[in-house]
C-alpha cells in the first residue's frame, strides 16, 4: 500500500468514524445523570462555580471533577448540550486517528489502516462516542495512555513518561474502572526499569497528584459520609462469576446493540435487518486470532513483539479483573479496552494478508474487514433510525432533540410550569432534564400525578406525558388554559401539549366541588379553600403563599366511630415554586369507606405540624375534617 494511497484510506476513515459518532446529534440520550454532569460543566463555562467533584457514581462514591472540566471546554464556545455531545464525538474521533499512528508506528501502514477501519465502525464504539458521559471520553486518553506507554517504556523515550502518568491519573479520575491500569504502569515501571529516569518519573508523578487536588480537597471538606460509602463499598462480599467475559465478547464484537430498543422493541427492530451475526462473530474470531498472532509471532523486533503483548495485556485486563466482584458488572466498565480488539483483528488480518499472497487470498483478506464493517455501519444506522422514530421503553430515553423543542418553545413564556412524573430535578428525571434545558428562563417544577397547579398570573404549563396525570384531566376539565402548542414525540409516546394559562386560578376555583364555608389561614400562609373528588381519589383544593418551606399533605379517612380506616401523605410542589394565589389541588388515593376526610400538612424536613390558625391568627389544631364523599357524585 503506497503513502498515498494510505493517507486517501485514512481521511475517509475518518470521515466516516465522524459521521457515525458527531452525526445526527439530536439522537442522543438526556437523562438525570446526563443533565447533571451538563449542568455542572455548564456552571463551570459560565464562571459560576468550580467544582470539586463530579456526579454520584453507582459504586457510592462521587467521581471526581475531571469529567466536568472537560466537558466544560466547548460550551466556552456554544452553551448547549448538542456542543457537548458533538465534543464527545470529536474526542472519540480523534481516538480512531490516533489508533491509526500507534499501530503504524508499530506495526505498519496497512494494520493501521485496518484497525483505524475496524475501529471506526465498532458499533459499541459509536454507541459509547454518542452522548455526555464522563467513561465515553475515555478511548482517546486510553490509546494515549498506551501509545506513551510504548514510547517511555518499550522504546526508553523516556521524555514521554510524565505524559503517561497524567494519563493514567486522568482516565482513573474519569472513571474508576481506569484504576485496573495502575498495576500496568507499576509492572511497566519494574520490567522496564532501566528505561526510567528518576527525576522525570517524579515530575510525572507530581503532574499526575495535582490533576487530584481539586478531588482530595473534596474530601478534606466533607463529612465522612463519603468514607462510609466506601467502607461500605469494600465491605461487601466478592463473587466470582465470568459475565465480565460475556460483557467484554459483547463489546469487542458488537452484538446486542438492540438491547438500546429495549425489551418490548428489540424484536421490532431486529426485523428490519438483516441477520449479521455471522459476521459479527467472525470479527471476534480475528481478535482470537490477533491475540495469537500476538504471542507466536517470531523474528520480529523487541518492540513491535512488545507492543503485540502490550496489546493483548489490555485486551485481557479488564474482563480478568471484574472476574471478582462486589457489584454489578456494566458493558460501560469495558469502554476502558476499547480499541484493542479492533487492533488485535487488524494484526490478525495482516498476518494473514503477509503469509497468503494469492490474489484470491487477498481479496478475501481486504473483503472480511470491509465486509463486517459494513454490516455494523448497516446495524447501527438502522438502530438509530428505529430509536430516533419510535418509543422504547424501558431503554433508549426520548431523544435530546425532542426536549430541545419543548425548552425552545416554553423559553417564550413569561412563566413556566413543568407538569411530570416527578418535582424535583435532584432525583426525578424530567425535572433534572428541564432544569437545565430551561436554565435562565422561570420556571417550576409539579408532579402531576399527585398535583395540579392553576397559576394566578400569566403562565404556560407543559403537559409531559405519563401514565396516572391526574392533574391533565384537572387541566381539561376545569378550564382557564389554553392549548398554546404541541410537540411530536416519537411514535408510541404521544406529544407534549403546552398550555396557556391566563386568569386560570380563578376559572378553577368556579368549579371547587365542595367550597369551605370560610376558608382556613394555616401558619405558612397556605389557604385551605374545600374538597373534591369521589370514591378514588380525593382532592384538597389550597391557595399557596408566596415561597416558604416545603410541606407534606396528609389526609385520614375516619369512619363514624372515629376510627382511622384509610391515609395517604403526598409532596406539594416544591416551595420554591409557590406564587401567591396560585390554586393548588393534590390528589390522595384513599380506598376504604368513611365518612370524614381529617388533612392538614408537615414540613417535609423537620415533620412539624403546620398549624391551622384561628380567625385571630392564633392557632387552633393541626388539621381540618371534610365530608369524605362529593354530593355532586353520589
Amino acid at each position: 500500500m503506497s503513502r498515498r494511497t494510505e493517507w486517501a484510506c485514512l481521511a475517509v476513515i475518518l470521515l466516516l468514524a465522524a459521521a457515525l459518532r458527531m452525526g445526527w446529534p439530536e439522537i442522543t440520550e438526556f437523562k438525570r445523570d446526563e443533565a447533571a454532569l451538563y449542568s455542572l460543566a455548564l456552571d463551570v463555562a459560565e464562571f459560576k462555580a468550580l467544582p470539586l467533584r463530579g456526579i454520584g457514581s453507582s459504586v457510592g462514591l462521587p467521581n471526581t471533577a475531571v469529567s466536568v472540566y472537560l466537558f466544560a471546554l466547548p460550551l466556552f464556545v456554544w452553551k448547549s448540550p448538542l456542543a457537548a455531545t458533538l465534543w464527545v464525538g470529536l474526542l472519540n474521533t480523534a481516538a480512531v486517528a490516533l489508533t491509526y499512528f500507534f499501530m503504524r508506528r508499530y506495526f505498519g501502514g496497512r494494520a493501521a489502516v485496518l484497525a483505524a477501519l475496524l475501529y471506526a465502525a465498532a458499533p459499541w464504539a459509536v454507541i459509547y462516542s454518542r452522548k455526555i458521559w464522563a467513561q465515553n471520553v475515555l478511548p482517546v486518553f486510553v490509546v494515549a495512555y498506551i501509545f506513551t506507554a510504548a514510547l517511555a517504556f518499550l522504546e526508553a523515550r523516556r521524555r514521554w513518561l510524565p505524559a503517561h502518568l497524567l494519563l493514567l491519573a486522568l482516565i482513573a479520575q474519569i472513571h474508576y474502572s481506569g484504576l485496573l491500569f495502575l498495576p500496568l504502569t507499576g509492572a511497566l515501571l519494574i520490567i522496564f526499569r532501566q528505561n526510567v529516569d528518576g527525576r522525570v518519573l517524579g515530575w510525572g508523578a507530581a503532574l499526575a497528584a495535582i490533576t487530584a487536588v481539586p478531588f482530595l480537597l473534596y474530601l478534606a471538606q466533607s463529612s465522612g459520609g463519603n468514607m462510609s460509602g466506601l467502607s461500605g463499598l469494600l465491605g461487601r462480599p466478592f463473587q466470582f462469576s465470568l459475565e465480565s467475559f460475556q460483557l467484554a465478547a459483547l463489546v469487542s464484537m458488537g452484538t446486542e446493540i438492540h438491547s438500546l430498543a429495549g425489551p418490548q422493541e428489540f424484536r421490532n427492530y431486529l426485523a428490519t435487518v438483516p441477520d449479521f451475526t455471522g459476521l459479527l462473530w467472525l470479527g471476534g474470531a480475528l481478535t482470537l486470532i490477533g491475540g495469537w498472532v500476538a504471542v507466536r509471532r517470531q523474528n520480529i523486533s523487541a518492540v513491535t513483539r512488545h507492543s503485540s503483548l502490550l496489546l493483548l495485556i489490555w485486551l485481557l485486563l479488564p474482563p480478568l479483573a471484574f472476574l471478582m466482584h462486589s457489584t454489578p458488572v456494566y458493558p460501560h466498565y469495558f469502554i476502558l479496552m476499547l480499541p484493542a480488539p479492533c487492533l488485535l483483528a487488524a494484526l490478525a488480518v495482516d498476518n494473514l494478508l503477509t503469509r497468503f499472497q494469492s490474489k484470491l487470498a487477498q481479496v478475501a483478506g481486504y473483503a472480511i474487514p470491509v465486509g463486517i464493517t459494513g454490516a455494523q455501519i448497516w446495524l447501527f444506522l438502522a438502530l438509530l433510525n428505529f430509536i430516533g422514530a419510535r418509543a422504547t421503553p424501558g431503554a433508549f430515553g426520548a431523544p435530546l432533540g425532542y426536549l430541545l423543542q419543548v425548552a425552545q418553545a416554553a423559553r417564550a413564556a413569561p412563566d413556566v410550569l413543568i407538569v411530570s412524573a416527578g418535582a424535583r430535578p435532584q432525583v426525578d428525571e424530567t425535572p433534572a432534564i428541564f432544569e437545565v434545558l430551561l436554565r435562565g428562563a422561570p420556571h417550576r417544577f409539579v408532579d402531576g400525578r399527585t398535583t395540579a397547579v392553576f397559576p394566578a398570573g400569566e403562565a404556560w404549563v407543559v403537559l409531559w406525558p405519563m401514565d396516572d396525570a391526574l392533574a391533565t384531566t384537572a387541566y381539561e376539565t376545569l378550564g382557564g388554559v389554553q392549548l398554546q402548542t404541541t410537540v411530536p414525540l416519537r411514535q408510541g409516546e404521544g406529544q407534549v401539549r403546552i398550555l396557556a394559562a391566563s386568569g386560570a386560578a380563578e376559572s378553577a376555583l368556579t368549579k371547587l366541588p365542595q367550597p369551605r364555608e370560610a376558608s382556613a389561614l394555616l401558619s405558612n400562609f397556605a389557604e385551605i379553600l374545600g374538597s373534591g373528588g369521589d370514591g378514588q381519589v380525593w382532592q384538597l383544593w389550597w391557595r399557596a403563599p408566596e415561597g416558604g418551606e416545603d410541606v407534606t399533605l396528609f389526609a385520614h379517612v375516619l369512619d363514624a366511630a372515629g376510627n382511622r380506616v384509610a391515609q395517604a401523605d403526598v409532596p406539594t410542589y416544591p416551595a420554591s415554586g409557590w406564587r401567591a394565589g396560585d390554586v393548588v389541588i393534590s390528589f390522595f388515593a384513599l380506598s376504604g369507606s368513611g365518612v370524614i376526610v381529617r388533612a392538614g400538612m408537615y414540613q417535609s424536613g423537620s415533620l412539624a405540624p403546620v398549624e391551622v390558625l384561628d380567625v385571630s391568627g392564633n392557632p387552633s389544631g393541626q388539621w381540618l375534617e371534610f365530608p369524605r364523599e362529593n354530593p355532586n357524585n353520589k
